[in-house]
């Protein structure tokens, strides 16, 4: 089939479902919703979202230990920070990666793990920061730290939005990847996230990165026989840290 034309191969999928040919492709129409009505759902969304926050923070912490998270629920920044002090230091990572997300403002994570002799990288291009350094810093460090855009409960997932100074690297190529994740990043269902990311799109005229990530605790790998190996094609171990909203 190859150097066909584009209504040539159409028509080679539409016999094989058979379909006649010059038959229209699906009007996706939840994808032309008005920006108004979107708008709307996305409020609903949110408002039922405020209402149930304890209940889907309690259901995040345990749908994410059921999938091998090691979940820590401190009760103040300060004792988030040696939690995750705690953990560079198990893993004696030297070199520590992290992302750019807004979380790190509100939380001084680099100076103490500087502190602790750890070396950390923000993965974000500069002039004195390349790509290709960015690359090999991320496939080096012992330990890898993001924040995230959204957190949903249901499946105890963290999605991460590509972007500049966000990478999905940092939570693939370090053995050990600690996702902090904040109250109000947490929502019910896949379905609330993307009826945000459509709001988004329509929003933002169409930009919407160049991928969405989503972790599901440390990577698992089956084979045939259905045996199960950690850490093949990601970190074997992963940490969620969830800050409750009472934290300073």
């Amino acid at each position: 089939m190859a150097g066909i034309s584009r209504n040539e191969f159409l028509n080679h999928v539409r016999e094989a479902l058979n379909k006649s040919p010059g038959s229209r492709e699906p009007d996706y129409v939840a994808l032309k919703v008005r920006r108004e009505n979107q708008l709307q759902k996305v409020v609903t969304i949110e408002a039922r979202v405020e209402a149930r926050r304890p209940t889907l923070l309690n259901r995040l912490a345990e749908t994410a230990v059921n999938l091998g998270w090691q979940v820590e629920r401190p009760t103040s920044a300060e004792e988030a920070l040696r939690y995750i002090v705690s953990v560079a230091r198990k893993t004696r990572a030297g070199l520590i990666v992290r992302s750019d997300h807004d979380v790190f403002s509100r939380l001084s994570v680099d100076a103490c793990l500087q502190n602790q002799g750890a070396r950390v990288t923000v993965v974000k291009v500069s002039r004195t920061m390349r790509r290709g350094r960015l690359r090999e810093e991320m496939a080096q460090a012992g330990l890898g730290i993001t924040g995230v855009d959204y957190a949903i409960a249901e499946t105890g997932t963290c999605v991460l939005l590509a972007r500049r100074g966000v990478s999905r690297s940092v939570s693939l190529l370090p053995p050990v990847h600690i996702a902090i994740v904040e109250a109000s990043q947490v929502y019910e269902t896949l379905d609330d996230i993307f009826a945000m990311r459509r709001l988004a799109f329509q929003e933002g005229r169409g930009d919407m990165g160049s991928n969405m990530t989503f972790i599901s605790g440390p990577s698992r790998t089956a084979d045939i026989e259905q045996t199960t190996v950690v850490g093949v094609h990601g970190p074997k171990e992963a940490h969620l840290v969830l800050l409750d909203s009472h934290q300073p």
